[in-house]
């Protein structure tokens, strides 16, 4: 993507008067609403960083950046998202290679908070209100949502009116 879609990763971004995608998100509790927003821009980071990096013509992209915790928390994500969309196998070759800026049809956005254990993940969808993004599902239980419903079009002036989390 671009290096404004950088930039917005660990900062909130300047209003950008474009449709935007959103979707809701139900994390484990309140307390854990600033958690799940830094760990969800950890991942956007690590796949970001592989989209400007990798090699997506080989077999293998390399593993380094990707966190200790998110080897971790696999199994746990995997219950979760087959709970809601079936049992998908997702590995995180599948979720790098997801990353290839020639195929991906969505680019990072913001976490805000809704109220309690409710977030909103935005994301740029370049103006399509249908779009592949079952990977940023996976990632997004992969961080420690108990459900996610999404994603809707929104208008970025409902993003604008909303406070970021873990920024």
């Amino acid at each position: 993507m671009t290096s404004h879609e950088v930039a917005r990763i660990f900062r909130r971004p300047t209003a950008g008067g474009v449709l935007l995608s959103m979707f809701y998100v139900e994390v484990e509790s309140f307390d854990d609403v600033i958690g799940f927003g830094r760990r969800l821009r950890e991942v956007v980071n690590v796949g970001v960083d592989a989209s400007l990096t990798a090699d997506f013509e080989g077999d293998f992209i390399p593993e380094t950046g990707v966190l200790q915790w998110m080897r971790e928390a696999w199994g746990s994500a995997a219950v979760r998202y087959g709970a809601h969309r079936g049992h998908e196998e997702w590995t995180v070759q599948d979720v790098l290679f997801s990353f290839d800026p020639r195929e991906r049809e969505w680019a990072w956005w913001d976490v805000t908070k809704v109220f309690g254990n409710i977030v909103r993940v935005w994301v740029d969808s370049f103006g399509e209100g249908v779009y592949k993004c079952e990977e940023l599902r996976w990632i997004i239980y992969l961080c420690g949502a108990k459900s996610v419903v999404g994603p809707l079009p929104q208008v970025s002036e409902d993003w604008e009116k909303s406070v970021s989390v873990a920024v």
